[in-house]
């Protein structure tokens, strides 16, 4: 019902997001909730009055009308051109998505996101709900609950003072059995409308990038007076609203994967000059 990507894999071909619902004899039991939460994957919980979220009989859907992929001397890349619909399959808007794998080292893999909105079909209101990623993902569960390790830019440690906070990127990470520790990083873009975005992240595993929450974010007291209280936002008819993020596979907590550093690569990029 909606794309996504599945496997991500981190060095040695360890993966790093759930394999849930795509495999279930795999997961743990207590691991197979959400089944909507799929890997790495873009949704929102609340378009235009409907549901594009969860994956209920309510809810509606992500169709994929076209799938290109292509490959170069400094990345692959894959696209998807999809519409968000009702239930009923009725358009709401339409949807670019790209993601772009990088020529790193395994112990630092980047996978670059780009999403694009167009107002194809009207206006386009995006309402205000905790519930969506324009970039989520869903780790693998033996490093969630009590092993989950977030933190982000500012410092903070944990759900208690991680989830809702704006921060310029978030990170989930943890100590896998067999292999050691492994992790991805969300980047925010300063180009992103509301940069640094909020982060929808708990500690069973979903971290995504939430830029519209805000009035569920302020049930937070660190948030008062930082965001708005309201979050709802409307992409006019016929016009676009682009989001790119940077989503960094690593091995290593946040300190050995130098991710601070390398989110300071990601928005001020080396200027490569051209020899006449």
């Amino acid at each position: 019902r909606k794309p996504f990507l599945w496997p991500v894999l981190s060095e040695g071909g360890v993966g790093v997001t759930r394999d849930f619902p795509m495999e279930v004899e795999s997961t743990p039991k207590l691991a197979r909730d959400h089944p909507h939460h799929k890997s790495l994957w873009s949704a929102y919980g609340e378009v235009n009055g409907h549901d594009l979220w969860a994956e209920g009989a309510d809810a509606g859907n992500q169709r994929c009308k076209e799938v290109t992929f292509g490959s170069g001397d400094a990345y692959g890349w894959v696209r998807s051109a999809n519409t968000w619909e009702t239930k009923e399959g009725t358009p709401l808007l339409d949807e670019t998505r790209e993601y772009r794998f990088y020529a790193a080292p395994e112990k630092a893999r980047f996978i670059d996101v780009f999403v694009t909105f167009k107002a194809s079909q009207g206006d386009v209101l995006f309402s205000d709900t905790k519930e969506g990623g324009i970039v989520s993902v869903r780790m693998r569960p033996d490093i969630c609950n009590a092993k989950a390790v977030i933190t982000n830019a500012l410092g903070d440690k944990g759900e208690d003072t991680a989830w809702g906070k704006p921060s310029p990127w978030c990170d989930f990470s943890g100590d896998v059995p067999g292999a050691g520790w492994r992790g991805i990083t969300i980047f925010d873009n300063p180009a992103n409308l509301r940069y640094p975005s909020s982060w929808h992240v708990r500690n069973y595993g979903l971290m995504g990038a939430n830029a519209f929450g805000y009035s569920y974010f302020n049930e937070k007291e660190y948030n008062h007076g930082l965001i708005p209280e309201n979050g709802d936002y409307t992409i006019p008819s016929g016009t676009e609203l682009a989001f790119k993020y940077r989503v960094y596979v690593h091995s290593g907590n946040v300190e050995e994967a130098g991710t601070a550093a390398r989110f300071q690569d990601y928005i001020t990029p080396p200027k490569v000059s051209v020899a006449e």
